[in-house]
């Protein structure tokens, strides 16, 4: 009687067990103008803009995680909580920056490869490691101070042009 319970419960676990879930990261080659594409999120427009090496931003940064581990970033990478990354409403994707918790001085360095927090105040969202590392797995949100460490370069097409518009 007890085989009979058995016997499935092994085929169950040994199926399970070789099942696994791989989450690879690979970041886009080339950046293109669709990181400055202007873009509309619960009835509001934002246009993202380049930034410059040493600008400084302030503002109140989150973190996210686990309902998002595994699914796509506004440019088309999959989300990992694992990964030192972050969303941002107006950085163009690939643009470095420094995070630092005014609370706490703790730093961290992170990419932009999302869009968001769409929350009024916030001007950044961590992955889960980033905002663990400067203290926001406690805190859940924090104000912040961004700088600018680097800049995606754009294909040359995207760059103005010296030329003089002519009507």
């Amino acid at each position: 009687m007890k085989l009979k319970y058995i016997i499935p419960m092994l085929i169950i676990f040994f199926i399970t067990g070789c099942s696994s879930k791989t989450i690879t990261y690979s970041p886009p080659k080339k950046h293109h103008s669709y990181t400055l594409k202007p873009y509309k999120v619960l009835g509001r427009w934002y246009y993202p803009r380049y930034v410059s090496k040493g600008e400084v931003f302030r503002g109140v940064s989150s973190w996210y995680g686990p309902n998002f581990h595994g699914k796509l970033t506004a440019n088309g990478e999959i989300y990992n909580m694992y990964a030192y990354t972050a969303a941002n409403k107006i950085m163009p994707f690939g643009t470095i920056v420094k995070v630092t918790n005014l609370n706490n001085n703790k730093s961290v360095i992170v990419r932009i490869n999302d869009r968001g927090p769409f929350m009024k105040e916030r001007i950044l969202d961590l992955s889960y490691v980033a905002g663990k590392k400067i203290g926001l797995n406690k805190t859940g949100t924090a104000p912040v101070k961004i700088v600018v460490l680097k800049t995606p370069k754009f294909k040359h097409k995207y760059r103005k042009s010296k030329k003089k518009m002519v009507e």
